[in-house]
């Protein structure tokens, strides 16, 4: 996939992985929207340069207002990160959760972005050339005690990763999953482990990417998939560390 000239629609895209994400692409002379939910940092964003859309992933008339104006302003869109995510770590089966926290984690990490994907297939069917790419996590191999719901939520994307590259095989359009480490972000405020930088872990994945590959990760979250399958019993050790 060549990296420049592209229209590119990033979900969760003001912060995080998301704006290093946009902000390595547009560096690349291509045209990035960013997808998010706070319209204050959408319009700070916006003075850098980027096309701004404000949508809540949980909403699903947001969703299709975000459908209608990509439809009308950027037809030409070829390459889609659904890149979103909220992460609430507790003990499922120790707390008790409000549902709306558990709705949340599903609506936006799952649902939403599904919907966002369906609606546009067919805009990304007339171009020469598209990608999806959907972010998942290493939790989706094997599910962390303390983020059952999140888990759940990422093995949901991997599955519908696998599952749409099949069915879009005799199409234009490539699909991959992005399974980052564990990243600096706001979404990891607090754990003491060891992070990679977002800026240091998008740097590493852009050559992967633009080889299309169906897995875009680092060679460490590539071991942990492998220990995952083989042996669950040391997965299950090495996140109870964490």
């Amino acid at each position: 996939m060549k990296l420049s000239g592209n229209t590119i629609l990033i979900t969760g895209g003001t912060s995080g992985i998301g704006y290093e994400l946009g902000k390595i692409l547009l560096a690349q002379d291509n045209k990035v929207i960013l997808l998010g939910r706070s319209k204050e940092k959408l319009q700070e964003l916006k003075q850098q340069g980027f096309e701004i859309i404000a949508c809540d992933l949980e909403n699903q008339e947001d969703i299709e207002n975000a459908v209608v104006i990509i439809q009308n302003q950027f037809p030409d869109l070829n390459m889609l990160f659904n890149n979103a995510g909220v992460q609430h770590n507790y003990m499922f089966t120790e707390t008790a959760v409000p549902p709306h926290r558990i709705r949340q984690e599903l609506e936006i990490n799952v649902t939403g972005q599904m919907i966002l994907t369906q609606l546009l297939i067919p805009v990304l069917s007339t171009v020469e050339k598209a990608m999806i790419v959907n972010t998942t996590s290493g939790l989706g191999a094997f599910p962390k005690t303390d983020g059952l719901v999140y888990s759940a939520s990422k093995a949901a994307m991997r599955n519908f990763t696998s599952g749409l590259r099949i069915a879009l095989k005799k199409t234009n359009i490539a699909v991959s999953e992005f399974i980052p480490p564990v990243t600096d972000t706001g979404m990891t405020r607090g754990r003491g482990e060891k992070k990679l930088s977002a800026a240091v872990l998008v740097k590493k994945i852009m050559p992967q990417l633009k080889k299309e590959k169906k897995i875009l990760t680092v060679p460490a979250m590539r071991m942990f998939l492998w220990i995952a399958f083989l042996f669950p019993g040391l997965a299950n050790k090495i996140l109870s560390k964490k």
